[in-house]
């Protein structure tokens, strides 16, 4: 229920609370009535159909007739239940992902189904604000290429490895792409040449988040979702929100102690589940690094060897054992989180064998059981789509929708013409 009473809140801000509370029931809940939102969110039938009204004008929700279930009483005769969905076209979200795995750009339409991508060729990663505008130029041609109108795309999710602080855009830290503290140049750029509002966010973070709106975690408040890539973090939800830490240090799972070996982390230690439990470790196991140190600048490198290794079924062992690895540190982030879910999630973490390495030894060494507390899960989300649905979250199913630009509904000719 919504708290009307809060002293602080405004009604221009409590209209747009209502409206995102609204818009994400209307999307999770396709058919839901004027009067059944009002009494889930605990506002009069008046002020819904109003909120109603104003998304129907803006051309973002569309009125439908709802089928009544069958009973045995007499069906009275009269109009149909008309209910509300969300109008796939009515706005779209635009998306970012800077990986050497899924390297491009993309856009989502409202209901979070991709209606256009292309992949982005970056030889390398180690200059902020080249990266930036490599990425931008990218997006605002893949815009122009689908036909879609960039005033009706509510704004553009950027997905990396990084420590990130969304509420000021700040980019703040990658020991994969080699960053330091970058002072906002990735978010300004993008935000600049984009002119559409920006989030930067952890790749794991943005997954999670996508994973909750639209995947296997969909309606949970509690859980965590493990990336791992050439390296491994977490994106840690509870109750419904991001635990960030201090200076978005959570989640740094890659960290843990773990089996001593040859090779060399980040953080200089040679014990780390970053070493161990992930492609970079795989790499070394199978003979493919020409250095133990991990070096950002070899990141194509990593990642075109381990897309490699991971096609040839030969290497099956090796990920079963990664994932091995990778259940020592599962078991206090269960313990100390208490997780609804674990999400297992990254171009690593989605494979049989991997996965199976990691509930194989959850079973076996700590005693893990799906019905006895959490539950290990694969994700549903590729690590390339999370870039879009984390702009859908973040700027439209939320009270940063900025309605204002979409009150005047999308003529015919300015939507997107695949959606004919």
């Amino acid at each position: 229920m919504v708290n009307k009473d809060s002293s602080s809140a405004t009604p221009a801000s409590l209209r747009r609370t209502h409206r995102g509370l609204v818009l994400s029931r209307i999307q999770a809940q396709p058919g839901v009535s004027r009067a059944e939102l009002a009494r889930a969110f605990g506002f009069s039938e008046m002020a819904a159909t109003r909120i109603a009204r104003d998304l129907l004008e803006a051309g973002i929700v569309a009125e439908i007739d709802v089928a009544q279930p069958e009973t045995k009483k007499p069906r009275r005769i009269g109009r149909p239940k008309i209910g509300l969905c969300v109008t796939p076209d009515g706005v779209f979200a635009a998306g970012i992902t800077v990986s050497a795995y899924h390297s491009e750009v993309s856009i989502c339409d409202a209901n979070g189904t991709t209606v256009a991508r292309k992949d982005v060729d970056n030889a390398s990663f180690k200059d902020v604000a080249n990266t930036a505008r490599l990425y931008s130029g990218a997006l605002l041609s893949l815009i122009a290429d689908a036909g879609i109108n960039k005033d009706r795309i509510v704004g553009v999710g950027v997905a990396l490895s990084a420590k990130t602080a969304p509420d000021v855009g700040l980019g703040l830290r990658s020991e994969v792409f080699g960053w330091e503290e970058d002072g906002g140049t990735f978010w300004t750029e993008i935000r600049q040449s984009t002119g559409l509002p920006v989030v930067v966010e952890n790749i794991a973070n943005a997954l999670a988040l996508s994973e909750m709106r639209f995947g296997v975690a969909k309606d949970l408040s509690e859980f965590a979702l493990v990336h791992v890539a050439t390296l491994v973090g977490v994106g840690a939800v509870s109750d419904r929100e991001i635990i960030r830490g201090s200076f978005g240090n959570a989640g740094r799972i890659g960290h843990f102690r773990s089996t001593e070996t040859p090779l060399r982390c980040t953080c200089g230690r040679n014990d780390c589940v970053n070493l161990s439990a992930t492609g970079f470790g795989i790499l070394g196991k199978v003979g493919l690094l020409d250095d133990g140190a991990f070096d950002p600048s070899k990141l194509p490198f990593y990642a075109k060897s381990l897309v490699s290794v991971l096609c040839d079924p030969a290497h099956a062992a090796h990920l079963r054992a990664a994932g091995t690895e990778l259940a020592a540190a599962l078991d206090p982030v269960a313990k100390l989180l208490a997780p609804q879910k674990i999400v297992i999630s990254g171009i690593l973490g989605a494979r049989e064998a991997y996965f199976q390495g990691v509930t194989q030894e959850m079973a076996a060494s700590f005693a893990y059981k799906p019905a006895s507390g959490f539950e290990l899960v694969r994700g549903d989300i590729a690590p390339s789509d999370a870039a879009c649905l984390l702009a859908l979250h973040m700027f439209c199913y939320s009270d940063q929708l900025d309605f204002e630009r979409f009150r005047q509904p999308p003529d015919a000719d300015q939507r997107t013409q695949s959606h004919a």
